[in-house]
């Protein structure tokens, strides 16, 4: 009998522990955004106001990692009025949600809303950024590219020098749409050793690697051969904010001929500071 109280004693012990040890379940109150801006003249404040099915407590969590309370006390209407400045934003749109705390400790967390900056804060986030893109443009903008060369069975060095003209952009991006871009090959050794190419080269940005970018060019080196040459690079990591460090893959032939088609393997840093952007 005395072995049966210790194990009623054991059990309901142990399920006081298990059910301590939970983890809140999703609270079931909805959330409803009402306004959600940066006001467009300055100071830029950022202005988000919802309400809830149920009075909470609720905060503001940017993709950048920062949180602000929104309501410590339980309420069902919530409003946060913040300088732009506070967030120290550095892309043209930045992403938050809203996440809530009800009466029994379960926890809810919104979908994800975008926050446009305006024209103007986009503007001083360049004009800030221009002195430091300036002096490590002046640094390394004019690095050459090391490249890697099959024609033919035959391996050869080059060094590649490829130079953004017009960047194009949209809304949200860190990297241009796409760009139009000139660049000047040399490969050692080889009977044609100077190439020209004029070119598109589209960016798509990617959650895994930086970006993705396609391109197409019009080669030529002057002495007969007017070719294409379509390629595609990996944006691998950033370089200092302003420079990417990229894998490129490139295939260079002249249509109806293909005698004079080559392989490339390069690597490089790409940057759009130093061009028109539009």
């Amino acid at each position: 009998m005395h072995k049966s109280y210790l194990l009623i004693i054991f059990f309901l012990v142990s399920n006081l522990i298990l059910s301590q040890n939970e983890k809140p379940k999703v609270s079931n109150v909805e959330i409803f955004i009402i306004d959600s801006y940066v006001t467009p003249e300055e100071p830029h404040k950022i202005k988000i106001t919802f309400f809830t099915s149920d009075s909470v407590t609720s905060l503001i969590q940017f993709e950048n990692g920062l949180k602000f309370t929104v309501s410590d006390n339980r309420t069902d209407e919530h409003k946060f009025i913040m300088s732009l400045d506070s967030l120290e934003a550095d892309t043209t749109v930045m992403s938050y949600r809203v996440v809530i705390s009800d009466q029994y400790g379960k926890t809810k967390g919104s979908e994800l809303y975008d926050l446009y900056l305006p024209a103007e804060y986009e503007l001083k986030m360049k004009d800030q950024s221009g002195l430091m893109n300036v002096c490590l443009g002046g640094t390394f903008f004019l690095i050459p590219s090391p490249v890697y060369i099959n024609s033919n069975g035959n391996n050869y060095f080059s060094l590649t020098k490829e130079f953004p003209i017009i960047s194009f952009y949209g809304r949200g991006y860190n990297y241009p749409k796409g760009y139009i871009s000139l660049e000047y090959s040399y490969i050692f050794k080889a009977e044609n050793r100077n190439y020209l190419r004029f070119g598109y080269k589209r960016i798509f940005q990617t959650g895994f690697i930086k970006y993705i970018s396609p391109g197409l060019n019009f080669a030529t080196n002057f002495k007969g051969f007017n070719g294409i040459s379509p390629e595609v690079s990996f944006g691998l990591f950033e370089f200092y904010d302003a420079f990417t460090f990229y894998l490129r893959y490139r295939y260079n032939f002249k249509p109806g001929s293909s005698f004079e088609d080559f392989h490339e393997v390069s690597i490089g840093l790409f940057t759009s500071t130093i061009s028109f952007n539009l």
